[in-house]
């Protein structure tokens, strides 16, 4: 990559005063600001990272991962600014669940989301990874701590709100309505979460949202070639936990 080298730019710093001798100039050169750099990669990620350890909360949390049905990812593909409500409705899976526990207690969950759009094949897949805390803080600032939350709730609730949101934006759409039918009839046990990986340290939580969380869409290792018409790379496919190689047109990616 080009980064920090003159090809993309640098800043230039004389000295107009010696008058001894005249002093070599200084070339100050431009970082690519790119996610996929080495360098400047790292800095967002340590910087992502720095920012959750000031607002995590010191209790357990859990990692978890909230799916959207092959069926509506083409409404997310043709509008990305629809994705930026997944968040909020994420959050709502788990107030809800408090809420309906004890109302009067006014609990509030931590929940740190991260969308991602992309899986291992770089197909477009839109997912949100939530870091959840195992509990929350009612309205007298007292822990509540809830290590287990059913699937079935979280599927169940994952769904329905996430279909109540797509009626809200096409609420005149008849074929959106016949949508909504056929998929709470074909997820019968409501859209896909997992929810299986616990994180009993705060710092290796923060550090792992930096780490994967931050992350961008493929890292440079799994490159394995690139004509600047095609690419080719590869991944490890979640089924046979093989490697698989792609090579697509570089405007498919």
């Amino acid at each position: 990559m080009k980064c920090g080298s003159r090809d993309l730019g640098f800043a230039l710093y004389e000295c107009k005063g010696c008058k001894e001798r005249e002093p070599e100039p200084v070339y100050v050169c431009f970082t690519c600001k790119s996610r996929f750099c080495h360098d400047c990669g790292k800095k967002y990620t340590d910087e992502f990272t720095e920012k959750q350890v000031e607002r995590i909360l010191n209790v357990p949390h859990r990692h978890t991962v909230f799916t959207v049905p092959k069926e509506l990812r083409k409404v997310f593909f043709n509008d990305r600014s629809k994705l930026n409500e997944l968040s909020q409705e994420v959050a709502k899976v788990f107030q809800y669940y408090y809420r309906r526990m004890n109302k009067s207690k006014e609990y509030e969950v931590g929940v740190i989301t991260v969308i991602h759009t992309f899986g291992r094949d770089l197909k477009f897949n839109p997912h949100i990874h939530a870091l959840v805390t195992e509990g929350a803080l009612d309205k007298n600032i007292e822990w509540k701590r809830v290590e287990y939350i059913s699937y079935d709730y979280l599927r169940k609730a994952w769904q329905k709100l996430l279909l109540d949101l797509l009626q809200k934006w096409y609420p005149e759409s008849k074929k959106v309505k016949e949508l909504v039918n056929e998929l709470y009839g074909r997820y019968k046990h409501g859209f896909y979460v997992n929810a299986e990986q616990k994180m009993k340290d705060t710092k290796g939580a923060a550090r792992y949202i930096g780490r994967y969380l931050a992350r961008p869409a493929i890292a440079e290792y799994r490159i394995v070639n690139y004509d600047g018409e095609k690419a080719h790379f590869w991944y490890e496919d979640h089924q046979t936990v093989k490697r698989v190689d792609a090579v697509v047109p570089v405007f498919k990616v």
